[in-house]
């Protein structure tokens, strides 16, 4: 039976889900999606502008075919954070409130805004003799936790758990079998960087570093006067012997340094500590990771293995349908949306869920709605099967009942030849009623591909076309913003189009030209990307079939 469960990374630049079936002993990729965030909508891990969140979360659902509606969030930054604790051994159901008390010495927000997450990992005896508990504790501010959840109810969804980016890191891409050691993580975001220390698959030590892919934008932008989204690309070609590319590699090179500097500093902090296994080596991911020389320069610093990391390795992709290319393009940015939505690999051991309260109570209840309604159901089907079963008792006495039908329908046969004419005539014009709803509502393909020929701007190809006929609906693929309602909407077309940069003047001339048409309306542009090399820029569109471009409209059916 599956068992499926959609992890949500909400990041800097973009929100990225991942549904996985966790029911077979090797979990399966079902489904994964992002869409590109606002600059500035997402701040040192925190929501900045919850309708922006909201809106490319909703656009995500709307194209991602994700089944389910109930997430696993997760929560980073500098108010997001792990400790150890050893208390005086308590029973298990007052762990939480022993931490609770005790958290205080060591954790840095005020009580009343801190939500609290515990783990048990070992008991022992102290030296003392007294019986003791070691227990994992996770902490959150509130407000941090609060604006991640109204973003995503924002969007429609039901967060069924909170939890730490470093430990869905650990569940993706770490390696347990090494008993006696210990593995450093390191996720280079676009606005953060994470560093997490684990042995077999408990965090030992976790550092945020406000610092990420941005870093080396915002020095290219800066050092050759660009916008922002012009950098983005050239630093993405890095590495070409081009005069340009070499003053941006010139500029990006310090933000590297420094970032390469705090990941080694995190560690060598982390080695310094006694009582520490060594670290073998360094697991690398996320979208930063594929900083021009990072990879090189850190291991360098550390003098240790640094191994670019997939969480897809562990994943059956059979469903997915993945080919090498998109395996290449994906991998680094879905470690932490796999990991939220991965169970513990140890059943003895519980995910943390900084879930506040009053949010884990409405959750419980629409729950238990939800049983109700499947039992109101079971009631319904077992009212129908008996229905079923009276059908059955009374059909012996309508046989009576078909012997006078017979009867009647020997009389009908002798009505005169004019009430059959009558009802030819009747049959003929609701014939033509019905041809002329269908004509209205039947999109002319022919035309409308020629008419998209027509106007496709000259420097843009189009290397996929799908049309879809019908109005839109919540999984179709329709426009997330369409000025049309449903009744005036005939189709759909999803297309995929490319050509030479730069990607605004090429989206901008297809939204234009689509806009223009009467046969089309609401252009929606997504995922645009860049090859490095080559410039060539390629983007999916969706764009709605007008009734301008129907059959009887347009007068191909006469």
């Amino acid at each position: 039976m599956a068992h499926l469960i959609v992890g949500l990374d909400i990041g800097t630049s973009a929100v990225r889900a991942a549904e996985l079936d966790v029911g077979p002993s090797r979990p399966v990729l079902v489904t994964y999606g992002q869409v590109g965030l606002a600059p500035g909508s997402i701040v040192d891990g925190e929501v900045a502008d919850a309708a922006s969140v909201a809106d490319a979360i909703t656009r995500l659902w709307k194209f991602g075919q994700f089944s389910s509606t109930s997430v696993v969030v997760g929560v980073a930054g500098l108010r997001a954070i792990i400790r150890e604790l050893d208390l005086p051994y308590v029973p298990d159901n007052e762990v939480d409130s022993a931490v609770r008390f005790q958290s205080e010495e060591v954790i840095p927000f005020p009580p009343d805004q801190t939500i609290l997450s515990s783990r048990i990992l070992a008991d022992y005896t102290s030296a003392d003799g007294d019986k003791m508990r070691r227990v994992l504790v996770a902490a959150a501010h509130r407000d941090l936790v609060d604006g991640i959840i109204a973003a995503v109810e924002r969007a429609g969804l039901t967060v069924e758990g909170v939890d730490l980016v470093s430990s869905a890191l650990v569940r993706a891409i770490s390696d347990r079998t090494a008993a006696e050691q210990s593995e450093a993580i390191v996720s280079v975001g676009a606005g953060l960087t994470v560093v997490v220390v684990h042995q077999q698959g408990r965090p030992q030590f976790v550092r945020t570093i406000g610092s990420g892919g941005n870093a080396a934008t915002a020095a290219i932008s800066g050092s050759l006067d660009i916008p922002i989204s012009d950098a983005e690309g050239l630093k993405r070609r890095i590495g070409e012997q081009t005069p340009q590319i070499v003053v941006a590699e010139r500029a990006a090179r310090e933000s590297i340094v420094e970032l390469v500097g705090e990941i080694r500093n995190s560690i060598q902090y982390f080695t310094s500590l006694p009582g520490r296994p060594p670290l073998t080596r360094v697991l690398i991911t996320g979208g930063g990771s594929a900083l021009y020389g990072l990879t090189q320069a850190l291991a360098e610093q550390i003098r240790l293995p640094v191994i670019p990391a997939s969480p897809l390795d562990r994943l059956d992709l059979s469903k997915a349908r993945l080919t090498d290319e998109d395996i290449a393009k994906v991998s680094t940015v879905l470690a932490t949306p796999i990991g939220l939505a991965l169970p513990e690999p140890d059943p003895a051991m519980k995910k943390f869920n900084l879930l506040p309260p009053e949010v884990a109570k409405r959750f419980k209840i629409k729950a238990l709605q939800q049983r109700v309604l499947v039992g109101a159901v079971a009631v319904l089907v077992l009212l129908a099967g008996f229905g079923a079963w009276r059908y059955l008792k009374v059909r012996d006495a309508q046989n009576t009942v078909t012997t006078l039908q017979s009867t009647i329908t020997s009389l009908n046969a002798e009505i005169p030849r004019y009430d059959l004419v009558v009802a030819a005539q009747s049959a003929v014009a609701s014939g033509e009623q019905q041809r002329a709803g269908v004509t209205t509502a039947a999109v002319d393909w022919p035309n409308v591909i020629g008419s998209l020929i027509a106007i496709t701007p000259p420097n843009l190809g189009v290397t996929s076309f799908v049309g879809t006929t019908g109005a839109p609906t919540a999984t179709s693929g329709a426009p997330a913003t369409s000025t049309h309602t449903a009744g005036s909407v005939l189709g759909t077309i999803s297309t995929s189009l490319s050509g030479p940069g730069p990607e605004y003047t090429l989206t901008s001339a297809w939204i234009n030209a689509i806009t223009s048409s009467t046969d089309f309306a609401d252009p929606v542009v997504t995922a645009i990307t860049t090859a490095p090399k080559t410039n060539v820029v390629t983007f999916p569109s969706t764009i709605s079939v007008t009734p301008a471009a129907s059959l009887a409209k347009n007068g191909s059916v006469q």
